[in-house]
Parts: C-alpha cells; sequence; structure tokens
C-alpha cells in the first residue's frame, strides 16, 4: 500500500463543523481497534463468513481514510474469505497496522 491515511473525507463530510469532525473521528477511533479484534478473533476461530462480514465494515472505514488501494483489497479479501481462501491475509494485515498507527498519531 503506497498512499497513507488521511482525514481528507472527514473534513469534506463535516464541511467545516470541527466538533461534527471530532465526533466523527472518535467513534471511528472507538470503533476500529473492536472490528480489528473481532477480524483476528473470527479469523483464528476459522469462522470465514463472519470474517468477511468484519472485513465488509473495516474495508468502509479503509475508504473513509482515502485509502483506494486498501479499499479494493479488502474487497477482494472478503471475496477470498467467503471462498476460504486467504492469499491477501498479510496485505489486508499490513493496511490494518497502518491505520492503527495512523490513528495513534491522531
Amino acid at each position: 500500500m503506497k498512499k497513507l491515511p488521511n482525514l481528507f473525507k472527514f473534513d469534506e463530510i463535516s464541511d467545516g463543523d470541527n466538533d461534527f469532525k471530532d465526533l466523527m473521528i472518535g467513534i471511528f477511533k472507538k470503533e476500529f481497534p473492536i472490528e480489528k479484534k473481532a477480524f483476528f478473533d473470527s479469523f483464528e476461530s476459522e469462522k470465514y463468513k463472519e470474517s468477511a462480514e468484519v472485513v465488509h465494515k473495516l474495508k468502509h472505514k479503509i475508504n473513509l481514510l482515502s485509502l483506494e488501494e486498501g479499499y479494493i483489497l479488502a474487497s477482494n479479501f472478503e471475496s477470498q474469505l467467503i471462498n476460504n481462501s486467504f492469499e491477501l491475509f498479510d496485505e489486508f494485515v499490513i493496511i490494518l497496522e497502518t491505520i492503527e498507527n495512523f490513528l495513534k498519531k491522531i
């Protein structure tokens, strides 16, 4: 993944309302670790359909951080999980780690 996460879409959605932007970021920061944990828990338990459902949620968060390539990868990984394929697992984990590191800085 070449592009780094950013808050441009949050800026766009909030349209200058910093309180609303801060609220959205707060919700994002609260939900992301929960969904990340849910992904790993379901994956490690070999509940791949459940993992795919969590990836579906996470891919929208990936998109909110302007990670278009990451969104496409997550979409493909979601489809793979439904078919019990895991080729994109390592790349997906890198995206999650990148987001986690970004969220620690904001």
